[in-house]
């Protein structure tokens, strides 16, 4: 394999410098997460390699945990374009580094756990691995307007895994059924016919499991966060895990939802963020 290592010059510029070795050449995100093997898990699974990184999205320490998970995302790419970065080193990495920081790494493990991608940062894995701060103060990449097809439940790879660990938002979305998943924390997000599941258990200001705003009925102007993909027998889904109170924008809960139950959700409709309730055509 070839083991690149990168050089800083004047007026910061920087050049990768490769030789022969144990290692791989550089990698972008686009490239670790776009080459699978089936459409979902990446070729570059338990290859050790540079990654020219992204921006960091959102940074959840997990308090009592060893493994703090770091989001980053690539604004160049609309698909495949974000990473999750774990760190099994007491907060080594994810306590060094600032939500708008671009990030990069030097010898870092990738792995496929569970559905996602990771790159470790794990020195029992990569001895040599480093980071680089390479700017800060960047915005994050403005989220991807999805609908709840690009995220289904039943789960369709195809369509979702494509946007695992982006920035994403969906509009105009009821929240259905609570308590689903592995555990109990996910929540249906109704688009017409469609259906996506939302989670809270990141988001920093919820209070766990839910934000409060989170009631079935409730009517969404807006979702934001983060893809996450779960697969462990029996699961295999894919959710969007706000990251703050502000990923929700909330709008009024529906009377007839909270009332007569899940069975009127067929009657909705969603027509530029007004609710109409039309006959059945049965």
């Amino acid at each position: 394999m070839i083991g690149c290592t990168r050089v800083r010059l004047l007026a910061g510029l920087a050049v990768s410098v490769c030789s022969i070795g144990a290692y791989g050449a550089e990698l972008t995100i686009y490239q670790i997460q776009s080459t699978t093997t089936n459409g979902d898990a990446s070729i570059y699974h338990t290859q050790i390699h540079n990654v020219t990184g992204g921006v960091v999205t959102h940074i959840w320490p997990r308090v009592g945990d060893s493994n703090e998970r770091v989001y980053l995302q690539d604004p160049a790419h609309a698909t495949w374009g974000a990473i999750v970065v774990k760190d099994s080193h007491l907060g080594e990495f994810s306590n060094s580094v600032n939500v708008g920081d671009w990030v990069s790494f030097d010898n870092i493990y990738i792995e496929e756990f569970r559905g996602t991608t990771f790159l470790q940062y794990n020195k029992s894995l990569a001895p040599s691995v480093t980071f680089t701060i390479e700017s800060t103060g960047n915005p994050v990449p403005p989220p991807t307007t999805l609908t709840a097809a690009d995220l289904p439940v039943p789960v369709d790879h195809t369509a979702s895994e494509p946007y695992e660990s982006m920035v994403v938002t969906l509009q105009n979305a009821i929240v259905g059924t609570k308590d689903l998943g592995k555990n109990g924390d996910n929540y249906e997000l109704l688009q017409a016919n469609d259906t996506s599941w939302g989670t809270d258990y990141m988001n920093v200001d919820a209070g766990a499991p839910y934000d409060p705003r989170i009631v079935t009925g409730r009517m969404l102007v807006s979702i934001t966060g983060v893809v996450e993909q779960y697969t462990n027998s029996p699961w295999d889904y894919y959710q969007l895990n706000t990251r703050g109170a502000a990923d929700i924008v909330a709008g009024d809960l529906i009377p007839a939802v909270s009332e007569w139950g899940m069975a009127v959700l067929g009657l909705l409709t969603v027509i530029g963020g007004s609710l109409v309730l039309r006959r059945s055509q049965s």
